[in-house]
């Protein structure tokens, strides 16, 4: 019907809309910027602003501290530093990039400690570039990140020209709309630039008749949530009030190392375990784990810091009925029944029973003659054993066999003369994408020792060329760098500021 029609423009409105700059970081926001622009974990990010605070060495000036405490959740900004920071806007760019007044942001967060201040820069002249041959790169990104939000804190707003136009698909139903928008002043972008295209559209009024050039229908279906990442689970634990400042970056730390999450495509994901554990805590410590608990806690205390509550009484209300739970639970949770399941397999090695065992890396078939008898199996996704798969290769140590293992960082070469002849080999996963940088080598999946996946070209060492993110398969039509996977079904260029959606 569209296509049968004319199609003629019914109104055109156009108005400019104000922007106001973001508050100064504080340790949350900090952490879920650096994980979504760099892909810092949040204990990367702190590990670097601490850094950044006990001071670099500035060659002639002597270790100097660039940024202040980075665990705060106050927006307040000192005096001189806003002092400090109009002389410099004022000089650089122009007295019309001030906002007038200036700007005070206050925490929405009953609990937080206005004592501090924001994360901010020492001195507002050490622009990034100035001092960037005394950072790593690492270092150069987090505190151009930091230097460039608190100075934008205090600049005028910035101005964009938004148009928005009707059209009607004459005698049908249908009506489309076109939105545009053009950047008329920076303002504080001139400082801290968001990704944010312009849409410019040509000159329109009402009555124009416009010619079709292209219809394309795209269906959307309703998706589930997308697992969080980093930077959405710290601003859900601060949403709920989950912890303070100093605990984020540990918190999430801790579920990585104690493998109750896995990082897939920078989303955490539950391992099994991590699904157990929290079944039994939900299960028999629903009132610790639950969401309130925490920000309850600190209300509490907060009123002890206060002389508003006894400590003692406290405390006593809470250790005594959860010691008692804990007692009660030790007697009636056994955890061979939660972590292991009879079978009728028979070691092959010393004819006693085999079980089904729960360890850190998932399920595997073991002895319950252990300690005399070590033999152990894996199991595959649906818990049949998985015989070791053999290989055309040949131990180059003893000359037997060479198969395939599953251990904690994925699959592995292993010779099957094993315990007589430990060696073992790396696997690499080949995608079928060949190394733009050499042209000779493939792209294939590697893990780090820490066991966080990575793509680099197998013809290392002579070709060092490694990306963090997924390849496509696709390559820029820019550059030809490799297209890898973004967020939100988008695919961006490792190299230049090429981007577009999978679907495309």
């Amino acid at each position: 019907e569209i296509k049968d029609t004319d199609l003629i423009i019914t109104k055109v409105v156009a108005k400019e809309k104000k922007k106001s700059p973001l508050p100064p970081f504080i340790t949350s926001t900090l952490q879920q910027d650096a994980n979504r622009r760099f892909g810092y974990s949040a204990k990367q990010t702190m590990m670097i602003a601490q850094q950044l605070y006990e001071g670099i060495n500035m060659g002639g000036k002597g270790t100097t501290g660039l940024i202040t405490y980075m665990r705060t959740d106050s927006f307040n900004l000192s005096s001189d530093f806003i002092k400090n920071t109009t002389t410099y806007i004022n000089d650089k760019l122009g007295k019309e990039y001030l906002e007038e007044g200036g700007r005070v942001f206050k925490k929405k967060s009953k609990n937080a400690q206005e004592a501090h201040e924001a994360i901010r820069p020492t001195e507002p002249h050490n622009d990034p570039e100035s001092i960037k041959a005394y950072l790593d790169s690492k270092q150069f990104k987090v505190y151009s990140l930091i230097w460039q939000r608190a100075l934008a804190s205090q600049m005028s707003n910035s101005i964009t020209k938004a148009t928005t136009v009707d059209i009607e698909a004459k005698d049908t139903i249908w009506s489309l709309r076109s939105n545009g928008s053009v950047m008329v002043f920076k303002g504080w972008q001139a400082i801290y630039p968001l990704k944010d295209k312009d849409n410019e559209l040509p000159e329109l009024k009402e009555g124009d008749k416009l010619k079709l050039n292209k219809l394309e229908a795209i269906q959307h279906f309703t998706v589930p949530p997308a697992r969080y990442s980093e930077a959405g689970l710290v601003k859900t634990m601060e949403e709920l009030e989950i912890g303070r400042p100093s605990t984020y970056a540990p918190t999430i730390a801790t579920v990585i190392a104690r493998k109750y999450v896995e990082k897939e495509e920078k989303r955490l994901a539950p391992t099994e375990i991590g699904e157990i554990v929290n079944k039994l805590l939900v299960e028999h410590f629903n009132d610790v784990v639950d969401y309130s608990f925490t920000a309850k806690m600190e209300n509490d205390l907060d009123a002890v810091a206060e002389g508003k509550e006894e400590w003692q009484p406290l405390l006593a209300n809470f250790y005594n009925p959860f010691i008692k739970n804990i007692k009660m639970k030790e007697e009636e949770l056994d955890k061979k029944k939660i972590t292991e399941t009879k079978t009728d397999e028979v070691c092959e090695k010393c004819s006693s029973p085999m079980i089904i065992k729960l360890g850190r890396f998932g399920k595997f078939l073991a002895c319950t003659n252990y300690p005399d008898c070590k033999n152990t199996k894996p199991l595959d996704d649906e818990g049949k054993i998985e015989e070791p798969e053999k290989i055309e290769e040949k131990c180059p140590n003893c000359k037997s066999e060479m198969v395939m293992k599953q251990g904690r960082f994925g699959k592995f070469l292993a010779c099957s003369n094993y315990p007589d002849c430990k060696t073992t080999q790396n696997i690499s996963k080949v995608l079928g994408i060949k190394c733009p940088e050499c042209k000779k080598g493939d792209i294939v999946e590697k893990r780090t020792r820490s066991g966080k996946t990575f793509y680099a070209c197998d013809a290392y060492p002579d070709c060092e060329h490694a990306v963090w993110s997924k390849p496509t398969g696709e390559y820029c039509p820019k550059c030809k760098q490799l297209l890898l996977h973004g967020a939100k079904e988008t695919a961006k260029c490792e190299s230049c500021d090429f981007s577009k959606t999978i679907e495309e």
